[in-house]
């Protein structure tokens, strides 16, 4: 019963050692910890300032709308209208984020004008990356240090050089574009919360202005893309049947023109013949009629489709221009490499003892 005692007394003595040790070295963990936190501080105001904008929407559910239209698809029924009410192949917002990741959307965002506030200009943000926008210190430090190697081999070999045929319509880029759209694709973020449905995109730009305009760019090219999907179908077959009831309509009021004349020049004359050929042209121009009746209400029911399918979003936050920078944070830089200095002196510290005792 003594020994256990006694590993805990030796224990004791062994952590009461150690905080000696830590105390008599204090001035080296001081001097390790500064260094860290100069280093935090170079980080920190060296570093590229940025802000971030965002929106939060929600679709509105198909589901629901359909049900809304339920009483009306009653009423259509009764009067032989079919509203196709049924389930068809939706884009779910799960698939939002693919599309604004999507090459030809990122392009036409990063090539469309947006106002700099700071610069006072109106440019693209393609513009403003590769001829203003200048990398931050440590940006700089890294190309002529780990990226060096890719400098040097560039130097040596010929640039690539971009082709594109007239008649050529694949998407071709240079590498530093690619590189460039790359990044310009990270600062954008769409998230999608699977139990309230709430869509939240997120853009993170030098400029305050720009992030809120890039945000409602992103916002309304989404909408845009998302209704044009939905309603792709429908339309179509809205114009195909619009232009069915134009053609039908002027056939229709030709054969009335033509009975109306066939009456006028006949008025006085009472043969079978003219009565047979009378009736001849009346049952063409009723089943002209009937067609033209149809095409009219399936014209209705394709407009109606149309309006079914056009999807419904909600703004719960509306984007607005940033005040406060989102990078880079000073305070948790500086706080998280001053406790990094703090525990790298300690544990070499801590590790030069051991290694002594050995």
């Amino acid at each position: 019963m003594k020994e256990p005692n006694k590993v805990i007394h030796e224990d004791e003595i062994d952590l009461l050692e150690l905080a000696r040790v830590i105390w008599f070295k204090r001035g080296f963990i001081l001097k390790t910890t500064s260094i860290f936190v100069v280093l935090g501080l170079l980080i920190a105001f060296t570093s590229k300032v940025e802000y971030e904008a965002s929106c939060k929407l929600m679709p509105e559910s198909q589901e629901g709308m359909k049900g809304n239209l339920g009483g009306l698809g009653g009423l259509a029924g009764l009067a032989g209208i079919d509203l196709g009410l049924g389930v068809s192949g939706s884009l779910t917002p799960q698939l939002y984020p693919e599309i604004v990741k999507s090459i030809p959307f990122q392009l036409e965002l990063i090539h469309t004008p947006i106002r700099f506030e700071n610069l006072d200009s109106l440019l693209s943000s393609y513009t403003y990356f590769t001829e203003i926008d200048e990398p931050s210190f440590f940006g700089v430090l890294a190309g002529y240090t780990i990226g060096l190697p890719g400098k040097v081999k560039g130097f040596f070999l010929a640039k690539e050089v971009t082709f594109i045929s007239p008649t050529d319509d694949l998407l071709r880029l240079t590498k530093d574009d690619w590189k460039l759209l790359e990044k310009y694709r990270d600062r954008i973020n769409v998230a999608v919360d699977s139990k309230t449905g709430i869509i939240t995109v997120t853009t993170e730009m030098p400029d305050p202005y720009a992030a809120a305009r890039v945000t409602d760019l992103v916002v309304k090219k989404l909408t845009s893309e998302v209704t044009n999907y939905k309603v792709e179908k429908a339309q179509v077959n809205l114009e195909f049947i619009r232009e069915r009831y134009i053609e039908a309509e002027k056939e229709y009021e030709a054969k009335q023109n033509q009975v109306a004349r066939f009456t006028d020049q006949n008025k006085n004359i009472s043969s079978s013949l003219v009565q047979t050929e009378y009736l001849r042209l009346q049952n063409e121009m009723n089943i002209t009629f009937e067609v033209y009746k149809g095409l009219a209400t399936q014209l209705e029911q394709a407009k109606i489709k149309v309006k079914e399918e056009t999807p419904v979003f909600t703004v719960f936050e509306p984007v607005r221009v940033p005040e406060d920078k989102s990078k880079p944070k000073r305070g948790f830089i500086l706080i998280s490499l001053c406790i990094l200095g703090v525990m790298i002196s300690v544990s070499l510290v801590t590790v030069k003892k051991i290694v002594d005792e050995r």
